[in-house]
């Protein structure tokens, strides 16, 4: 019987289940646009609540504050901080912080980003 292998109907793939769904904890709203976080791996904690805020919320609310002039940005540096880059001669390799701001605090991690798996941080 000419291809009558595992991958019939109804053989090999048929008999295993898929994996039972186990209910997740609810989602944190995000303190800015109270819509809930969905990705941790990229929240910021926010820097009144500490709970997980989206990242694109974080960078609106400084752009607000900072209001960053025509050759400015508002970029992430790591380690919770973000900085006001300045761009000269219209290359985005020349460039220089000139206003670095601390968002998060650096003294411990949240509780809730010490849920995240290693890897997806």
């Amino acid at each position: 019987m000419a291809g009558g292998g595992t991958h019939r109907r109804g053989g090999y793939y048929h008999h295993h289940r898929r994996p039972e769904s186990t209910p997740e904890a609810p989602l944190a709203p995000c303190p800015v646009c109270q819509k809930p976080v969905r990705e941790l791996s990229s929240a910021i904690a926010h820097r009144e609540t500490g709970s997980p805020a989206h990242f694109d919320c974080i960078l609106k609310v400084l752009r607000d504050e900072h209001q960053p002039a025509d050759n400015e940005n508002i970029c992430y540096l790591g380690n919770g901080s973000f900085g006001v880059v300045q761009f000269r001669g219209g290359s985005p390799l020349g460039f220089f912080v000139r206003k670095r701001i601390q968002y998060e605090k650096t003294d411990a991690a949240p509780e809730w980003r010490r849920t995240i798996p290693r890897g997806a941080r």
